[in-house]
């Protein structure tokens, strides 16, 4: 290799380290699970072709987990609108020396009126954070929804003190939020809480998981 060809090549790797540099955080960010590439067939034209990993690249996104079971008994819902509160704690995966996040979530578990179709009590279960700025909302009886500057209650309902946001948990949204329960009744927010998952088991009622999404 003569000297000019030597020093071409020196100069390329300061353009050659930056391009690297560029890409990997372009990668990371589109995928943050990027790791080896995990089995998968991608049909290039006619022709499937296999790719195969450990984790990363095809990998099922990185889904918050829960850090520990809620669970109530039944006994301590013995009739419509009992309630209970409780912190859902869950840990998200984290590209830092921490290697993880993990937020606490207050939540309301409220027995209705209604029955499921097979005869077991059927609850709303919900993040206390509203959906419109964050604040931490009430569960109220229908005499103080007034305070809440709504008159119209006819039964409980969850009341926000910031912004004077009011749900009614017998009411679903339109199907534009989802048909989620918890309809907007009064005030600013966006719409319904955040619900949580929850199944019976046995005699205890067991929260799994709380809705996709940000926390509000």
């Amino acid at each position: 290799m003569d000297r000019r060809a030597f020093l071409k090549l020196l100069l390329s790797l300061p353009v050659v380290g930056a391009l690297g540099l560029f890409v990997s955080p372009l990668v990371r960010y589109l995928r943050p699970t990027l790791g080896p590439i995990t089995k998968t067939t991608v049909a290039l034209g006619d022709t499937p072709t296999e790719f195969s990993g450990a984790t990363g690249l095809f990998s099922p996104p990185d889904m918050p987990q829960r850090e520990k079971e809620v669970a109530f008994p039944l006994a301590n819902f013995a009739k419509a609108w009992d309630f209970q509160t409780f912190t859902f704690g869950q840990k998200s995966k984290e590209y830092s020396f921490k290697q993880y996040q993990s937020i606490r979530i207050p939540g309301f578990v409220v027995r209705l009126p209604q029955d499921q179709d097979n005869g077991q009590p059927n609850f709303h279960v919900v993040s206390r954070i509203c959906p419109h700025m964050g604040c931490v909302f009430n569960f109220i009886p229908p005499e103080k929804a007034p305070e809440y500057n709504y008159n119209q209650a006819v039964n409980p309902l969850f009341a926000c003190p910031c912004h004077l946001s009011v749900f009614d948990p017998l009411k679903k949204q339109d199907a534009g939020a989802g048909d989620i329960r918890g309809k907007v009744v009064s005030g600013p927010a966006p719409r319904p809480p955040r619900y949580f998952e929850w199944n019976i088991n046995g005699s205890d009622l067991v929260i799994t998981a709380v809705e996709s999404g940000g926390i509000s």
